[in-house]
């Protein structure tokens, strides 16, 4: 019987692109860096913000470059993460469904937990979750996908791990939960794609929350 389900947070739960763009964008430009639209953004973001600013610099750029574009990004995110930022339509109902299920609900992100514990409490949203779960700030490689839900699993004290889930966007949700020993929902509203999804071989994809709902309860 599933018990848990881990939630990936950027793509899955909320349209964070907005923020994360205007914010590594920002700093781009105030190193003389080229920009990038923010569709182009969606496609840097998943392994930890570090893994997207060395994907959105210009190629063979300087260590120093990339810390300061990363030291910048900082700057701007952490007063703006909650500016263009919003949950999906149907995330908050969903959410409700599932606690009034009696399920345990987890965020496992790369996203540093002090950013994701703000803005998912900005959105009322925190009060759904028993744990939120992140990469730590001094850790901008990106805290791999499978040892943050390791994190998550532990904190919440789950230990059979046919009883919980991971459900997220992107490849790299899908293969991190094969890792951690979870399997795993692709869903098709956040900034992965039908093909790439395939590839990582989730046990669903679904295209809307409903539809998540149904999987899950």
């Amino acid at each position: 019987m599933l018990k848990a389900v881990v939630f990936d947070l950027d793509g899955t739960l909320l349209d964070t692109i907005p923020d994360i763009a205007a914010a590594l964008n920002h700093s781009l430009a105030a190193n003389g860096l080229p920009t990038h639209p923010a569709k182009a953004v969606e496609g840097f973001v998943g392994g930890g913000i570090r893994s997207a600013v060395v994907k959105a610099a210009p190629a063979g750029s300087s260590e120093a470059v990339i810390e300061q574009v990363l030291a910048g990004y900082h700057d701007v995110y952490v007063a703006h993460c909650t500016d263009r930022t919003a949950p999906y339509p149907g995330v908050e109902d969903m959410l409700r469904d599932l606690r009034a299920a009696g399920k345990r609900l987890l965020v496992a992100t790369s996203k540093p937990e002090v950013f994701a514990l703000r803005i998912m409490e900005h959105f009322g949203l925190a009060q759904y979750f028993d744990h939120i779960c992140g990469a730590p700030m001094d850790n901008q490689e990106g805290a791999k996908k499978a040892a943050v839900i390791r994190d998550a699993l532990r904190r919440a004290g789950v230990e059979d791990l046919s009883t919980a889930v991971m459900v997220g966007d992107r490849r790299h949700d899908i293969d991190g939960a094969r890792q951690a020993g979870l399997e795993a929902v692709g869903v098709l509203w956040g900034y992965g794609d039908l093909q790439e999804l395939e590839a990582s071989h989730p046990v669903h994809i679904v295209e809307s929350f409903d539809g998540l709902k149904k999987v899950l309860i």
